[in-house]
């Protein structure tokens, strides 16, 4: 890939992020590559060169400083785009990260070297009552709008197969690059990234025997929001929130939108095992 330029996003709300912006533009800068710096950043660190608002941004890859939470962000609102993302991580655990910010040199010359694979990965989209609300690349959560309430579900896929039926606190359907965040913390299966797959993972089910499922990517979920229950509220990403009140029918399919990784020398189970071990 011929590297012309790289649009740079970072946690604004980080110190460790914003230093480590002010020093990759200085690398970047010295390899003679246009940076193209998001607008809020911009003004953070008084950059007055080229600067864009992230829905806006045209170059040949992002990079995005911060955590996980700051690579949903973004994704999200890059809505038109399939610009590849390079991760740098400085957050906590960083499940979405490939490099360091200490590799990011090394890095650029992997990319310009074609010494890279590009990861594209399914996002989900949702629907209450027919009517689009969101997408995610992670997970889309459903839960109770009230603390200590349950809500009364029926999950069934493609319209004939029932397979959940009861009360619970909420139901997570996450993506296959979604299965290592929320969705593992509520005891719900890693999925390879060879596998294009959605994981319907219940929470605190009061049937004991209902588990984590694994179904494919093409199915469509349709969850109704059963009365003798709460009302519910749709989470996409931890960010993004909807109401659900009884009686309400979701569906969950897959979207036609696709969020594009930069993947370098790391395996995913490397990855995986370092994360892991974390102290977080």
């Amino acid at each position: 890939m011929n590297v012309k330029s790289i649009g740079l996003i970072a946690n604004i709300n980080s110190e460790n992020a914003i230093k480590t912006a002010e020093k990759i533009i200085k690398k970047l800068k010295e390899m003679n590559i246009e940076v193209i710096v998001e607008k809020k950043l911009a003004e953070k660190i008084k950059w007055k060169n080229n600067k864009e608002k992230i829905e806006k941004m045209k170059a040949n890859l992002i990079a995005v400083i911060g955590g996980d939470g700051t690579v949903l962000r973004v994704t999200r609102l890059l809505e038109k785009s399939e610009t590849p993302i390079l991760v740098i991580n400085a957050g906590t655990v960083g499940f979405l990260s490939e490099i360091t910010p200490k590799e990011i040199v090394d890095a650029i010359e992997m990319i310009q070297k074609d010494k890279f694979k590009i990861e594209q990965c399914t996002r989900i989209k949702a629907k209450i009552n027919n009517i689009e609300v969101t997408d995610a690349l992670n997970e889309i959560t459903i839960i109770t709008n009230r603390p200590v309430k349950v809500l009364n579900l029926e999950v069934i896929k493609n319209d004939r197969e029932i397979i959940f039926s009861g009360r619970a606190d909420g139901i997570i359907i996450a993506t296959k690059i979604g299965s290592t965040a929320y969705a593992l913390s509520a005891g719900g299966p890693i999925i390879d990234p060879e596998l294009d797959v959605l994981t319907i993972v219940p929470l605190c089910p009061l049937k004991i025997y209902q588990k984590p499922i694994v179904i494919p990517i093409t199915s469509k979920i349709t969850i109704k929001i059963k009365r003798k229950g709460s009302d519910a509220i749709i989470v996409a990403d931890g960010q993004i929130y909807k109401e659900a009140p009884l009686e309400s029918t979701i569906t969950i399919e897959k979207s036609n939108r696709k969020t594009v990784f930069i993947r370098l020398k790391k395996s995913f189970y490397e990855k995986l095992r370092e994360r892991l071990i974390k102290n977080v």
